[in-house]
């Protein structure tokens, strides 16, 4: 089907709000800037954005607004007040509004206030507030709920019903204030079986009664790119395949995420069906971008359209700045994100030291987080710059795709020059071009020629941006 979609549900899709209440900065200083400088998110600016997206909401008169997660900087109560009174104004104007927690939002030991040079603890929430505070977009008596977690069940019409799906992790937060050994904020998600059935069940049900069902969720389902769910994990809910195969077996082909901060679409294919995940950006950083959904589940199409937010009301550059600062925080979340997963990733260098003890026998990898930053930095940042923001934007092809692929690897190759050493040197690294090489140009194109589930006979490209879907 190539032509739009006339009539249907007109849903206003946003994510990863992160708003900062604006107490929350007593004053400027040292604290705070030290955040900025490692944070590609607009936070000073992050209410005059959810503003500024309500306002456009409003203007396009959906019938639905669903939020996928993050509506918090970290989960802050008075963060979290100022997002509920936001949203209450399409509620108040007869849009129905759902909301889904992220990562970010509860039991977050992450929430500061900052003043000067200080920072201290601010007060979070914990789940049976959030549902309190959200309790009119999605908690009220008109969804049904699953016991453990806070996700739900909710009909729009007579045609269309809404899994909104919670597999925050926040439980396992670790806090220095109650006793443990470190502040930590579980990024990942994951899903007991107990609620996975619940999810089954309901979209069983739901179906059966000739009902089309579309799930929302913080966290990936279908990766993006080639080896998401082991090159970015973190960003994908725990044995995604496995709960996907059994969404789609119940009847669920279309999901909608955020998390990564990325506009893009993904689709994996089953025997019993597709699942297509629509991934939405961040609205409160480059490319702050949201959706367009005109939906009609009678025939089973959805179509949608990517709006992307150049300025807001007296800064008139605001887009060009959001951009700015995405590009310069990069170097920073290298370093963030290396020294995050540090544990993991040496996990993941021993695992192939055992498997291939004599190619790793001539490999000298530096021993810190900050030294294989500076390293990969050194060779590759300016590739990895313009493939993430193409990433991040949706649509990648649209430029010279193998040039910036020769160029990255170029850069690996000079990363593997200066790690291994030893009398056997090239034989060394003609084995680890070989796994590397191979595997970075699959990762690579999947994310610049935009392809899902590449090199398989369900190989797909599909418009990140206007894509009409059947489900």
């Amino acid at each position: 089907m190539n032509t739009e979609i006339q009539q249907g549900i007109k849903i206003a899709v946003i994510s990863d709000l992160h708003v900062m209440a604006p107490q929350l900065l007593v004053k400027g200083g040292s604290a705070f800037e030290e955040y900025l400088q490692r944070d590609r998110k607009m936070l000073v600016e992050s209410l005059s954005i959810l503003d500024t997206l309500i306002s456009d909401i409003l203007s396009q008169k959906p019938h639905l607004t669903i939020v996928t997660g993050d509506l918090t900087k970290d989960g802050e109560r008075l963060s979290h007040e100022l997002v509920a009174t936001q949203l209450q104004r399409l509620v108040d104007a007869g849009i129905q509004v759902l909301v889904v927690p992220g990562n970010h939002d509860i039991n977050n030991p992450d929430a500061r206030v900052y003043d000067g040079d200080s920072q201290t603890p601010a007060d979070t929430i914990t789940r049976n507030e959030f549902a309190t505070i959200y309790r009119n977009m999605g908690y009220d008596a008109l969804s049904r709920r699953d016991a453990d977690t806070l996700s739900y069940c909710r009909d729009i019409g007579d045609d269309l019903t809404i899994l909104a799906i919670d597999a925050c992790m926040d439980r396992l937060n670790t806090f220095v204030s109650r006793g443990d050994a470190k502040d930590h904020c579980k990024t990942s998600g994951r899903l007991e079986p107990s609620t996975q059935q619940w999810l089954v069940d309901k979209a069983e049900r739901a179906t059966s009664s000739g009902r089309r069902v579309i799930a929302m969720m913080h966290h990936h389902l279908v990766p993006h790119f080639h080896m998401e769910d082991t090159l970015a994990a973190p960003y994908m809910v725990d044995d995604a395949a496995q709960l996907c195969r059994r969404l789609i077996q119940a009847g669920v082909h279309v999901i909608f995420t955020g998390h990564l901060h990325i506009s893009d679409i993904g689709q994996i294919n089953h025997h019993q069906g597709k699942m297509v995940e629509i991934a939405t950006a961040a609205a409160v950083g480059y490319p702050c971008q949201w959706r367009m959904v005109t939906c009609a589940p009678r025939v089973g199409k959805l179509q949608l359209r990517t709006i992307e937010l150049h300025s807001l009301p007296g800064d008139p550059d605001f887009g060009e700045r959001a951009r700015e600062t995405f590009v310069n925080c990069i170097p920073s979340m290298t370093h963030g994100v290396l020294s995050r997963y540090w544990t993991n990733i040496v996990q993941a260098i021993n695992n192939y030291r055992d498997e291939h003890p004599f190619v790793m026998r001539y490999v000298n990898l530096p021993e810190t987080p900050d030294a294989v930053a500076n390293l990969l930095l050194k060779y590759l940042q300016e590739p990895v710059t313009r493939v993430y923001i193409a990433f991040a934007e949706g649509n990648e092809g649209g430029f010279d795709n193998r040039g910036v692929i020769e160029e990255l690897i170029t850069g690996v190759n000079h990363v593997v020059n200066e790690t291994v050493t030893g009398i056997l040197r090239p034989f060394v690294k003609a084995a680890m071009r070989f796994r590397i090489y191979n595997t970075a140009r699959l990762v690579l194109r999947s994310i610049l020629e935009d392809r899902n589930e590449i090199g398989t006979k369900h190989e797909t490209i599909i418009n990140d941006h206007t894509a009409i879907i059947d489900f």
